[in-house]
């Protein structure tokens, strides 16, 4: 860059294409995690499974993510986010095996969970770099806004894999409605991978900004004390985990958290591509107000309180015959919890800088889908009990484990007051300048 006084920190027009294939490649991966949850009963009938069993297809991506966020950490430490990228792709066509499990489906559950396996592991590879990714291509005036794209990949992939199983898959004894969902979802996932391998790049020729430029190495050791010694940090992991755990059950669950009421496994991937919508479009508002404000803290706390009054409103309007209040209760969940994933990516960064992005975030995401595992097989048992009142408003377990969840979270979450470290770091370095290579 020369021995001059000044910088110029310059972005590319390649990083929107960049951003557009890592967004393809996470949201191919979020479909497999998806696929036979709306469809319960169904995949149940044709492969003559338990409820459990059908559930452990899902429950798996979230056990597995520790070991994902383990072989990202090495992959990006060791080679690039090229690499991991790469990597998480080919791990993604294990969906092919999958079709395997057509053969003989009465024998098929190793096939699927096998076909499920490679998948589960590849989340970490690209959930994990969403604020590593924004960081490395984009300059501080828009790293929030691609933040929030990136953060949604996932749930997006999630909302289409909530509706899609449920519209081809309408009889649970038909192999050829089962055929065309999981080549149509593998195939997809084909096209991704050729995708990363042909067009990928880890990063710009020149870094988009200071803490770009000066960033450090990953030490294991040493960040993982720093991040549990950091309070700021544990009160963030705590309340996000219990939230995102909590969002990661329902949108799993959602068909039978809403069967007894009376509400079909169509209606779940209506409800689930609500949810997910509603949520895309207040993500990407949040990165607009991110970008321009830089008030994470209050954008947090903002959308946690909302998120917990919804929660609260759909318990409440979870009855027979109120497919349109619940449509809007379910709808007032995503607007409000989709977005605490970004916001809560760009605290959990500032507040631990200059320990780096994927670390912080990782173990952000590590924690809460484990917990999320775990909160599914919870629900999972909470559903099959009685209700604890017939009245008016029909109270079950469930609705108090949720109500519970949601409040708790909120509550932690609003004592939160992480510092802004890598913004104020980017400020002390006011005799460099930015630019933009394209006019884009």
């Amino acid at each position: 860059m020369g021995e001059t006084d000044t910088t110029n920190y310059r972005v590319y027009p390649s990083r929107w294409i960049q951003l557009i294939i890592y967004v393809l490649a996470t949201f191919s991966n979020a479909l497999h995690s998806m696929t036979f949850s709306p469809i319960q009963s169904e995949t149940s009938e044709f492969y003559g499974l338990s409820t459990i069993q059908v559930n452990v297809l899902a429950i798996i991506f979230l056990f597995l993510y520790p070991v994902g966020t383990i072989l990202s950490i090495w992959l990006n430490q060791k080679f690039s986010l090229r690499t991991g990228i790469i990597v998480g792709s080919i791990l993604n066509l294990g969906a092919f095996i999958r079709l395997f499990s057509l053969i003989s489906p009465l024998n098929g559950y190793a096939a699927l969970i096998i076909g499920q396996l490679f998948p589960a592991i590849s989340t970490a590879l690209f959930m994990n770099i969403t604020a590593l990714f924004a960081a490395r291509w984009f300059a501080p005036k828009q790293r929030d806004v691609a933040t929030a794209i990136g953060s949604m990949a996932n749930p997006l992939g999630l909302a289409i894999g909530s509706l899609v199983p449920s519209l081809i898959v309408t009889d649970g004894s038909s192999s050829t409605s089962f055929f065309i969902l999981l080549i149509v979802e593998a195939g997809f996932t084909l096209l991704t991978t050729l995708l990363v391998l042909f067009l990928f790049r880890s990063e710009p020729p020149t870094p988009p900004s200071p803490s770009e430029e000066h960033r450090l190495p990953i030490n294991i050791k040493k960040d993982l004390i720093d991040l549990l010694k950091n309070r700021h940090y544990l009160i963030l992991l705590f309340s996000f985990s219990l939230g995102l755990a909590l969002f990661n059950a329902i949108t799993a669950l959602l068909y039978q958290i809403i069967q007894p009421t009376g509400y079909s496994s169509t209606d779940a991937g209506i409800f689930g591509a609500i949810i997910i919508i509603a949520g895309l479009l207040n993500a990407f508002l949040a990165g607009i107000i991110m970008d321009r404000t830089h008030a994470y803290r209050l954008i947090l706390k903002l959308l946690s309180i909302g998120a917990c009054g919804s929660c609260i409103y759909f318990i409440l309007i979870l009855q027979p015959n109120q497919f349109y209040p619940l449509a809007v209760s379910i709808g007032l969940m995503g607007f409000f919890l989709l977005p605490l994933l970004p916001v809560a990516f760009e605290c959990a960064v500032e507040c631990t800088y200059p320990i780096r992005a994927e670390w912080s975030t990782g173990f952000l995401m590590c924690v809460g889908n484990v917990l999320g595992g775990i909160f599914i097989f919870v629900l999972g048992e909470l559903i099959k009990s009685k209700p604890i009142s017939n009245s008016m408003i029909i109270i079950t377990p469930t609705s108090i484990f949720i109500l519970c969840c949601s409040v708790i979270s909120t509550l932690v979450l609003l004592i939160y007051n992480g510092p802004y470290l890598r913004l104020e770091a980017e400020h002390r370095v006011d005799t460099r300048t930015f630019s933009d290579a394209s006019v884009l």
